[in-house]
């Protein structure tokens, strides 16, 4: 199963060229790919801050972007050299033509992705008054007005669908730490109805059975995915997430392939950190890349000298971030005033 924000990204791609073929009232596989590559740029820079291009800054802005598809003209218009030969001359002249065209074009499509329509009634006459407006649009449409209302009707109505999803049966639950607005700590809570104390215990067991862990994780991390985006759309801050990876997904030196397909997404991974025992991490080393965020997790109880073992932590040079499970009463102090410009503790809440 591919990450919730992917699904919803390839979707959107798709649409996105579609959009623009129906402008451009041309079609055919090189049209398709060339738009193809100037959205999966617009979307990677957008909602994922990824860029191909700008190395010095990753802020989305229309400048920026206008380098971006300039960028990955240039990139373009080089790699079909090789078809030179190979295609009609007359062929050849007009697809580099047409690589620099539809960059124009993608310019001002990707307009309408973050169109704030008020609501589906309003919808056919607020996209009217916004195609009229746009001097490119108006230069391609000729008589397909009509048809991109209804795409982008149809867009907006698959869109809302898929963000209206709720699971009745299983939510997210937080926990807090201590002096840290900016971090939250994430798992699965389930909510299933039983009819007698019995059986609210035995689900309650089987869901801690640990045959079960990727059917929660992958629950969770879609969830966690579905907030994210949702977040996104209407322009609200994401904290700093923690999970718990849990050490049956991890063994002999790697993380199982059905989780690293799961969180396969630059929105996610700049996000979620996946958390992890310290002992796990320590035998499975080969597991863990810069690729990912990771926060290690460590009970002080029995620990003596916690000094050393902070200091083996910090000095494996992996994490920003240890999670302070238990510690002795006297110990206390140290961890919550820890100071670090590398690596933070987290303390949770009481609950």
């Amino acid at each position: 199963m591919d990450n919730l924000i992917s699904v919803f990204m390839n979707y959107k791609l798709n649409r996105l060229v579609e959009y623009g073929v129906t402008i451009f009232q041309q079609d055919s596989p090189f049209i398709r790919s060339v738009l193809s590559n100037y959205f999966q740029t617009y979307i990677d820079n957008y909602y994922y801050g990824v860029f191909n291009t700008i190395e010095d800054e990753n802020i989305y802005n229309r400048k920026n972007l206008k380098t971006e598809f300039m960028g990955i003209m240039e990139e373009m218009l080089y790699d079909y050299q090789n078809f030179e030969g190979q295609v009609s001359n007359e062929e050849f002249q007009n697809n580099k033509k047409t690589i620099r065209e539809l960059r124009d074009l993608s310019y001002e499509i990707v307009k309408i992705d973050t169109l704030e329509i008020p609501n589906r009634e309003e919808l056919p006459e607020f996209v009217h008054q916004f195609l009229l407006s746009n001097e490119v649009f108006q230069h391609y449409l000729e008589g397909k007005t009509e048809k991109m209302i209804r795409l982008i009707r149809e867009t907006y109505t698959n869109e809302n669908k898929i963000l209206s999803y709720e699971n009745q049966y299983y939510q997210i639950g937080e926990r807090h730490f201590v002096e840290r607005d900016d971090c939250v700590w994430y798992n699965l809570q389930h909510s299933i109805r039983s009819l007698d104390v019995y059986r609210k215990g035995l689900v309650g067991k089987v869901f801690e059975d640990e045959r079960f862990d990727f059917l929660k994780t992958e629950c969770l991390i879609q969830k966690i995915s579905y907030q994210l985006l949702v977040n996104f759309l209407n322009h609200k801050e994401n904290k700093k997430i923690f999970i718990d990876l849990p050490s049956s997904l991890v063994s002999r030196g790697s993380i199982d392939e059905r989780i690293l397909s799961l969180i396969d997404n630059p929105m996610f991974q700049r996000n979620v950190w996946l958390s992890v025992p310290y002992n796990t991490y320590l035998s499975n080393k080969n597991a863990f890349s810069d690729d990912y965020h990771f926060a290690f997790m460590q009970d002080f109880r029995h620990i003596n000298d916690i000094y050393q073992k902070t200091e083996g932590i910090y000095n494996e040079g992996i994490t920003h971030f240890l999670i302070m499970l238990d510690c002795k009463e006297d110990d206390r102090d140290f961890f919550q005033n820890y100071k670090n410009d590398v690596m933070s503790i987290l303390i949770f809440e009481e609950e």
